[in-house]
């Protein structure tokens, strides 16, 4: 069989096929023998055996099947999802980012703008999800540009994404989109930007925090209310201002949206009343009501009468205590000499200065302090003076321009009050003191008073009597006196003595408050800042002390505040202190010279603390704290509060000033300089503590991040810290300085227990001048000098090492000072210098002093040798310095007989009394006591020094006949145990005090028992111990044995047998200088032959037989009762088995 060719619209595929099949539907052949069909293309229609591909029959819509018997294809609907372009094409599904809806869709649809499908087939689109936006026929949704966002199915980014703000909500979409960085901000620190399309007007304030307008970003924490609700932006920042927002208030409850304040409240940061009967508290944290007119009376006078209560308390207890007996004078001379030596105005000035200044750091610098530090600031600001703001709120009073009025003039008042007082004070003395002018002297009794016979000046009675008695008791002490009492001169120095205190109260006054009230000025000027227009940049001030008022040239209350400040700028700024500097310039001569009259007594308070080179430190400092505390406000007035460059500066100016302070050391006291840098060292860490304060409000981040404090909170407690160190310091460096003044007593008058008056001559500048020789005496008159300089402070004692500059005005020196110490040591007259310094005396005719070096050990010579050594050398013919010089007499009758040379002793208790000596030689000839010798005539004293002393009762004195001058010794201590008790005490005391012959005591066979206190008395000679027989050491061993206690007395007289200490090792047996007697470890009392000398060594013997001061306590006489006791226990304890050795006497 011929194979046949499959003809066309058939095939045959393989071999061994029978016959050909039909091509399927879909495709076609046209050829014959062939294998298979071929795909019918796009847009064709192939039945089943098509041999040709046949044009599509089915419309747009719908497609075309497989055909039916007739061999024609069927059309069908196009499914939704899809697309049929009509004809023999199949449904195609839609690609992505179309959709078809509906069936019979020839195409499909793109999809909208907002929406987009990322699938095939789809009959709907999506809408845009949220963040994105999506353009039209989208097939996947775009992320907004950073940082805008957007809500589902948006078809632009035009709104900013959370925690950012939208800056201006009618900017055009499309350039928000094209720029977002430029109209989208990052939320402000504390907003609320959460919700998303937040804008500048809408953004979010939490409670606690208030924005100044809707169009502001500047959010400020209401640190002292309570009351900021946190709406959006402020519409009412005040009685009569409006900001930039338009926004509508509306009541919810109690609060009143839009306005950022609860209800009653308003203003920056809330802290305004609406009512003109309130004002804010913030210790409240709020407005409360104002006191009536009788509280703010009732306040003001409580806090003047106890102010002037409290001074009138201390002034009595340190004038009158003395009143009160024994201990009252007591009290009082040591409350004197604590204020002497304590110095307590240079202490209370630097602290009250340095809080006058930290309490600035709030209201000047804009450093808040953390709320829970409320009473700290409280107290800080009570040390500055403020009457006014202490008695009575500010915005109480009235305007501002009252307030202002009432800050600048009430200083000016209380100095009137102070002046009237004073006024009427010296109307009561004169009205008291006597007769009228008419009246005899003789009519004035001693009490400074009328005569009882008078019956009262003007027929005033018994009671007018009774009452002018008492206040004459209580003023006497303030009543001048006179030596002759007219009424002219007690009304003239009446008048001058009120002046003075005038003058001195109204120093301290206008010192005190000169940096609130200039502070209280600057209110005028303080102004607050805000800003209520981002895109304008506009700010509105507002006066901080007065919300009420604008910052402005067009706010007329403002405007009018101009004159009053300036004028009282002038007045207590400016011319305050240079009121002080010429005050200081007119008496600086006076005060350097030491020469203080009645205008420098009167100013004391500015110059006294300070060394007189530097007598204008008062200004400076005052000038210091004026810049600090007020003059620093001239600093960016409108916002400088809220910048660090305030803090800044104040911190370089208290560093230099720190500096300065340090390298001028201006204070007289060393323990007042290191305090006052103290002060300015903590100051200056406060003002940096303030801008870290500030730098953790701002960015708790950055305060974390770059200081270490987890918060502002740490910060403030950091300054707190500071401020109570300063407290701190300043109790304990008085407390130090109390103690050791007691412990370090100065020369008091003996008459007043108050310390002497060091006034110099109108042509001196130093009380004295010292001359030595420099080979025996260098060493001595150092010693002289320091301790005289301790013991009278404020000497001026002219001294080469200290002085000297050109030892060729020598006689310059001489003359420039009241009097001429003389130091006599061997040497001295053979010294050119030392003669042309003693020439120069006896030619200005000044005052000797002579100080005696008795001690041959140390430079010193008898009188004689001395006398002589003058004899010898003072021989000069008309010296230079003094030509009318007749030769060595004249020098000799100056220096050792014009008055008796002063034993210099340099052993503790004796050399004071020498350095009284000399101190009191140099006071009689001071002009001030030469008019006033009576204060003098019971010489000087210093606490501590050895006073009289007794027995608390019988005392024993053993005695050995063997002991060449002992009896006579004792006769001496017996007298002086009965010194300073009266005339019936002494007589007792001496009869109290027994001597007895030590050998008959000890080994008499009929001797009576010893009674009372048993002390053995031993003088030291040059013949102790060297008695034939040794009866002496004898006697002294027995009485070590039955624990009687050995006073032993050392003669310094050669002349009286005084040999020095050494030579009694010789003396001494043995025996008493060994175990267990060892003698001479109980101290002898040195025997001196000068009288005043002497008198101190019988009372170093008393005590160390266990005698008192006169003027102890009972504690005092127990303790020094126990002391002997100890004593005696101490004593040799010879075991009874012990053989007794007796004593070898040396030959």
């Amino acid at each position: 069989v011929i194979p046949v060719p499959c003809r066309a619209g058939t095939f045959a595929f393989g071999s061994r096929n029978a016959e050909c099949e039909l091509c399927r539907a879909g495709t076609y052949q046209n050829g014959t023998g062939a294998s298979n069909c071929l795909p019918c293309g796009s847009g064709s229609f192939c039945p089943i055996g098509a041999s040709l591909e046949l044009p599509a029959a089915c419309e747009p819509g719908t497609y075309g099947n497989v055909t039916d018997g007739d061999g024609l294809p069927d059309c069908f609907d196009c499914p939704a999802g899809s697309s049929c372009p009509g004809g023999a094409a199949p449904p195609t599904q839609c690609a992505a980012g179309t959709v078809a809806p509906a069936e019979r869709m020839k195409t499909c649809d793109s999809c909208a703008a907002g929406t987009y499908q990322d699938g095939t087939g789809a009959t709907r689109c999506r809408d845009c999800v949220a963040g994105h936006y999506c353009t039209e026929g989208a097939s996947a949704p775009l992320p907004c540009p950073h940082p805008l966002g957007t809500g589902r199915g948006s078809v632009t980014c035009s709104v900013c994404k959370r925690e950012f703000y939208l800056l201006n909500s009618s900017a055009n979409p499309a350039d928000i989109f094209d720029n977002p960085t430029k109209h989208c901000k990052r939320c402000p620190k504390y907003a609320d930007c959460s919700a998303r399309g937040t804008t500048l007007q809408t953004l979010g304030v939490p409670p606690g925090l208030w924005r100044a307008s809707s169009l502001t970003t500047e959010l400020h924490a209401c640190v002292a209310s309570d009351h900021c609700s946190g709406s959006g932006g402020a519409a009412d920042v005040s009685r009569r201002r409006l900001t930039a927002s338009g926004s509508d208030n509306r009541v919810v409850g109690d609060v009143i949206v839009g306005e950022g304040c609860n209800a009653g409240h308003t203003g920056p940061r809330c802290e305004w009343c609406r009512s003109e009967s309130q004002y804010f508290d913030r210790v409240q944290r709020g407005c409360v009501d104002c006191p009536s007119a009788g509280v703010r009376f009732a306040n003001l006078v409580g806090i003047v009468l106890a102010a002037a209560a409290t001074g009138a308390l201390f002034y009595l207890a340190l004038t009158r205590v003395a009143i009160f007996g024994r201990a009252g004078a007591r009290a009082a001379h040591r409350l004197s000499h604590m204020k002497v030596k304590v110095g307590f105005q240079p202490k209370v000035k630097v602290l009250v200065s340095f809080y006058q200044i930290a309490a600035t750091l709030g209201p000047v610098y804009g450093v808040r302090l953390h709320e829970d530090f409320t009473r700290w600031t409280d107290f800080i600001d009570a040390i500055s003076f403020d009457l006014l703001g202490l008695t009575y709120p500010d915005a109480c009073i009235g305007s501002m321009a009252d307030r202002l009025l009432l800050a600048a003039l009430w200083p000016v008042v209380l100095v009137l009050l102070g002046g009237t007082a004073l006024a009427c004070h010296a109307l009561a003395v004169w009205l008291m003191s006597g007769p009228a002018p008419s009246s005899s002297p003789a009519a004035i009794s001693d009490d400074g008073g009328r005569s009882d016979s008078d019956g009262g000046r003007g027929g005033r009675g018994t009671a007018l009597g009774l009452l002018g008695s008492a206040l004459r008791s209580l003023l006497r002490p303030l009543q001048p006196s006179h030596e002759a009492v007219t009424p002219y001169n007690l009304r003239r120095d009446l008048v001058r003595s009120t002046l003075r205190r005038l003058l001195y109260w109204a120093i301290l006054v206008a010192y005190l408050v000169l940096p609130s009230v200039s502070r209280s000025i600057f209110k005028s000027r303080l102004c607050e800042s805000y800003d209520i227009d981002a895109f304008t940049g506009e700010r509105r001030s507002y006066l901080v002390a007065d919300l009420d008022v604008l910052c402005s040239a067009d706010d007329d209350e403002y405007r009018g505040l101009d004159r009053y400040f300036w004028a009282f700028f002038v007045l207590w700024p400016v011319l305050v202190p240079l009121a002080f500097l010429v005050l200081l310039l007119s008496i600086r001569s006076e005060v350097r010279a030491q020469r203080v009259r009645a205008t420098a007594r009167a100013s004391r308070f500015l110059w006294r603390d300070y060394d007189p080179r530097l007598l204008f430190w008062e200004v400076v400092d005052m000038g210091r704290k004026l810049f600090l505390a007020s003059l620093v406000l001239f600093i960016q007035t409108d916002d400088g509060s809220s910048k660090l460059l305030r803090l800044v500066i104040a911190s370089v100016v208290s560093a230099l000033y720190l500096a300065v302070l340090a390298l001028a050391r201006p204070f007289k006291r060393s323990a007042d300089l290191y305090l006052a840098c103290t002060a300015n060292l903590l100051l200056a860490c406060s003002f940096i503590s303030g801008t870290v304060i500030q730098l953790c409000e701002s960015d708790e981040d950055m305060c974390k991040t770059l200081v270490g404090f987890k918060s502002e909170r740490g910060a403030s407690e950091f300054v707190i810290a500071l401020t109570a160190a300063m407290l701190a310091a300043s109790l304990l460096v008085v407390l130090f300085k109390t103690v050791s003044a007691v412990r370090m007593p100065t020369v008091r008058l003996t008459s007043s227990g108050r310390p002497p008056v060091l006034e110099l001559s109108p042509e001196c500048h130093f009380h004295g001048f010292i001359s030595h020789c420099w080979g025996t005496g260098q060493d001595q008159t150092h010693t002289v000098v320091r301790r005289l300089q301790l013991l009278l402070p404020g000497v001026r004692i002219w001294l080469d090492v200290d002085n000297l500059d050109d030892v060729g005005r020598l006689e310059e020196s001489v003359r420039d000072a009241m009097t001429f110490l003389v130091f006599l040591s061997v040497g001295y007259f053979k010294s050119f210098n030392c003669r042309r310094e003693l020439y120069a005396a006896l030619a200005s005719n000044r005052p000797f002093i002579p100080i005696f070096e008795a001690d041959v050990a140390k430079g010193g010579a008898s009188i004689e040798a001395l006398k002589a050594e003058c004899r010898e050398n003072c021989v000069e013919a008309a010296p230079a310095a003094y030509p009318n010089y007749s030769g060595p007499g004249e020098m000799l009758a100056r220096v050792f007989e014009e008055a008796a040379p002063i034993v210099w002793v340099r052993v503790n208790a004796f050399q004071l009394e020498s350095l009284k000596a000399v101190a009191l030689r140099m006071l009689l000839h001071s002009p001030f006591y030469a008019s006033r010798p009576a204060e003098l005539a019971d010489g000087v004293m210093v606490p501590g020094q050895a006073g009289p002393v007794a027995f608390s009762g019988p005392v024993t004195i053993l005695v050995c006949r063997g002991n060449v001058g002992v009896r006579d010794l004792s006769e001496l201590v017996k007298t002086a145990a009965g010194e300073g008790r009266g005339s019936t005490a002494s007589a007792e005391a001496v009869t109290a005090v027994v001597i007895r012959d030590a050998e008959e005591a000890l080994e008499g066979a009929n001797a009576a028992p010893l009674s009372g206190h048993v002390v053995f008395l031993l003088y030291l000679n040059d013949k102790t111990f060297l008695d034939a027989g040794g009866v002496v050491a004898r006697l002294v061993q027995a009485a070590m044995d039955r624990r009687i206690a050995i006073a032993m007395v050392h003669e310094q007289e050669p002349s009286c047998g005084g040999v020095p200490f050494a030579n009694f090792f010789q003396q001494t047996p043995q025996v008493l200088l060994q175990q267990p007697y060892k003698l001479y470890n109980t101290v002898a009392v040195p025997l001196y032959p000068a009288p005043a000398h002497r008198k101190v060594s019988l009372r170093l013997v008393l005590s160390s037989m266990g005698a008192v001061p006169c003027d102890a306590g009972p504690l005092q006489r127990r303790w020094q009762l126990l002391r002997r006791h100890i004593a005696v226990a101490r004593l040799v304890r010879r075991r009874p088995a012990e053989p007794r050795q007796e004593p070898v006497v040396q030959p």
